[in-house]
C-alpha cells in the first residue's frame, strides 16, 4: 500500500500585514516535525506543497530537519481556501482580532459554506475545492506507486475536505474536525486496492505544549 503523510503548516502570522508567512514559533514546528520524521525512521519518497508561502516553507524547512532533499513539487490544488475573505463576507461586522473570536465567526462561515447554503463571490462552492483536494491526493498517490510513501504539505481546510470525505461526515462534523487541526499536526492515509483509508489524525505527539496551536 501507498502511505501519505498529511501535513499542516507550521503556525501564520495571525493579525500581521502579511498573513501568509510562517511565524518564529511556525519556523519552529515546522523544523520539529521534520526532527520527529527522522527520529521515527518515517520514509518518504517524494513530497508536494501547496504553492502558499507558509505551505512551501514549512515543506523546506521540515525536510531539511528531517536530512531529507528539499526539492519538492508544487501543486495548487493543496493551496487553502480564502478563510480570511470567507469569515469577512459571511461574518457580522469587522472581523475580530481576537483568535478565539476570530474562530467562532470563521465556524459559522464554513458550516454555512460546506452546507452548500451560500457561496460568496470569489470563492468556489466547498464541492469545487473539496474535489479539487480529493483528485489532487489522489493522482500523488499515483506517483507513489504500491508500497511509496510522500508527504503533502498544506493546510487544515484541505485537510479536513479530505478527511470528512474519507469519514462522509455532514456540514457539522466537518467545521467540528477543521477546529482542531493543529499546526504541524500529521495526518496519515493509506490506500490500497480497496482504496484510500484514514489511519491517523492531527497526529501531534511530537509537539511539545508550547508548540501546540490551532491557527
Amino acid at each position: 500500500m501507498a502511505v501519505v503523510h498529511l501535513i499542516r503548516h507550521g503556525q501564520a502570522s495571525f493579525g500581521a500585514a502579511e498573513y501568509d508567512a510562517l511565524s518564529d514559533l511556525g519556523r519552529v514546528q515546522a523544523r520539529t516535525v521534520g526532527t520527529a520524521l527522522a527520529a521515527r525512521g518515517v520514509r518518504i519518497d517524494r513530497a508536494v506543497s501547496g504553492t502558499l508561502s507558509r505551505q512551501r516553507d514549512t515543506a523546506e524547512l521540515c525536510l531539511k530537519a528531517a536530512g531529507l532533499p528539499t526539492d519538492f513539487a508544487v501543486d495548487d490544488r493543496f493551496d487553502e481556501y480564502d478563510h480570511l475573505g470567507l469569515a469577512a463576507a459571511l461574518g457580522d461586522g469587522p472581523l475580530p482580532t481576537s483568535s478565539r473570536e476570530f474562530q467562532a465567526v470563521l465556524d459559522g462561515a464554513l458550516e454555512q459554506w460546506i452546507s452548500g447554503a451560500v457561496t460568496p463571490e470569489g470563492l468556489p462552492t466547498w464541492a469545487e475545492f473539496a474535489g479539487r483536494a480529493r483528485r489532487a491526493l489522489a493522482e500523488f498517490l499515483e506517483t507513489l506507486g504500491q508500497g511509496g510513501a510522500g508527504a503533502v504539505f498544506t493546510s487544515g481546510g484541505v485537510i479536513t475536505a479530505i478527511c470528512a470525505d474519507l469519514l462522509s461526515l455532514p456540514p457539522s462534523g466537518c467545521v467540528a474536525l477543521h477546529r482542531v487541526v493543529i499546526n504541524g499536526g500529521i495526518t496519515k492515509i493509506v490506500a490500497g486496492r480497496g482504496g484510500a483509508a484514514l489511519i491517523s489524525f492531527n497526529e501531534h505527539a511530537h509537539l511539545p505544549d508550547d508548540q501546540v496551536t490551532y491557527r
